[in-house]
């Protein structure tokens, strides 16, 4: 074990894992701590009165060739090292309600999203248009989702949109609000 080092970060989940790999890779000389046996943090399953919990991830997107995650995992190391299986491009999740007895499935793309979302909404296609023109716009302003630096820094107004005051103002169409909301707990976002 070294004596000095440049960086020292506490906590082995993801983001310490990420941030170590990062600071090395520049050439930085880094200690990484744990209290816990295995690293990883909440990549992995505990349990607690004889209940297992699996805390980890279940599905992540932008794995393609040139996606934001292939070319974060690339750079890190490990993108050839991941078994990776492809999920329903036509509904890798479902939105479903108690009183509904609709599903409404996430399909993959911008294009194959919006397509899904039009058939079963059709009198909602300037919400829906609307509502795709935003994710891409949020997106490209977003610099680290792409990997691009940009000198000026972030645009405030990202940070700023809630997602619930920006949906609910696409349209009144209750069903449509909880679809496009369904997966928000996966990115702790309201």
């Amino acid at each position: 074990m070294k004596d000095t080092y440049d960086v020292i970060i506490v906590g082995s989940g993801l983001g310490g894992l990420v941030s170590a790999n990062l600071l090395a890779k520049e050439g930085l000389r880094v200690c990484l701590l744990e209290k816990n046996q295995q690293f990883g943090g909440n990549l992995q399953t505990f349990s607690r009165d004889k209940v297992i919990f699996d805390t980890g991830v279940h599905y992540i997107g932008g794995l393609a060739q040139g996606q934001n995650l292939y070319r974060y995992f690339s750079y890190l190391g490990i993108m050839n090292a991941l078994k990776l299986h492809p999920m329903d491009p036509e509904g890798f999740d479902i939105v479903t309600f108690n009183d509904d007895p609709q599903d409404y499935p996430y399909a993959q793309g911008y294009e194959a999203f919006s397509n899904t979302l039009l058939k079963q909404f059709p009198q909602e296609s300037q919400a829906i248009t609307t509502y795709i023109k935003t994710l891409k716009w949020v997106c490209s302003n977003f610099p680290l989702y792409n990997l691009e630096p940009k000198e000026a820094g972030y645009n405030m107004e990202v940070f700023q949109m809630g997602a619930k005051s920006f949906i609910d103002s696409l349209t009144e169409n209750e069903t449509l609000r909880a679809v496009l909301a369904g997966t928000n707990i996966l990115y702790a976002g309201t």
